[in-house]
């Protein structure tokens, strides 16, 4: 039986440039090799609840979980029930399957807009970084190609929202939803962590018990 909501409102921001890929040949922007995700209707770029949900779940799972490599055994060994609990469906009931935790898209933020198309154009939010590889045998640069990004200092406003059922332990599983947020801090959202991109800093209050 669900016993209360809660609801986490946070803001990410961009501390270097974020790639979330989108589809290149739906958003055409002329010479970019690999582009960003947007809404269709505004052409504004956004931050995937599955993606937040997906790296946040990586990060716990490699912190009390292990992993096993081989092809034949893939499945992911979890050490801390909380993860399973938070992102996994679980059943209420013989027909009633649900998720705990619910990650909804984040969204650039009014300034942010207003600042990036200061600084962009008018209906531009996003840059263009141009990359190289490097041949390691003739250590020069090869292969250029032109990568989109939410450019560093931009802000997006999302909400996770946390459903308690009889037995959770709400105080456990929200310290487990924070503390995967300030892993993140240490780590990355998006592709091209390891290069530079997609370092955040999380704002956030605390979980607000919803009335319903």
């Amino acid at each position: 039986m669900l016993e209360s909501i809660y609801r986490l409102d946070f803001e990410i921001e961009l501390l270097t440039g974020l790639h979330i890929g989108g589809s290149t040949d739906t958003f055409d922007i002329g010479g970019a090799d690999s582009t960003v995700i947007k809404n269709p209707l505004t052409h504004e770029p956004y931050i995937p609840g599955s993606s937040i949900k997906g790296k946040l779940r990586s990060l716990l799972t490699q912190k009390y979980g292990k992993v096993s490599f081989e092809k034949k055994d893939p499945e992911m060994v979890l050490e801390k029930d909380e993860i399973r609990c938070l992102f996994e469906p679980v059943s209420t009931s013989d027909e009633l399957t649900v998720s705990r935790c619910i990650f909804r898209d984040a969204y650039l933020t009014d300034e942010s807009k207003e600042e990036l198309q200061k600084h962009l154009g008018l209906g531009a939010f996003t840059e263009i970084k141009a990359e190289n590889s490097i041949d390691l045998l003739k250590g020069k640069a090869a292969n250029p190609r032109f990568i989109e990004r939410v450019p560093r200092g931009a802000k997006f406003s999302g909400e996770i929202v946390l459903q308690i059922y009889e037995g959770d332990d709400a105080e456990q599983l929200k310290e487990v939803v924070k503390e995967a947020l300030k892993m993140l801090e240490l780590n990355y959202l998006g592709g091209s962590g390891t290069r530079g991109y997609g370092r955040v800093e999380i704002h956030s209050q605390d979980f607000q018990k919803v009335e319903f």
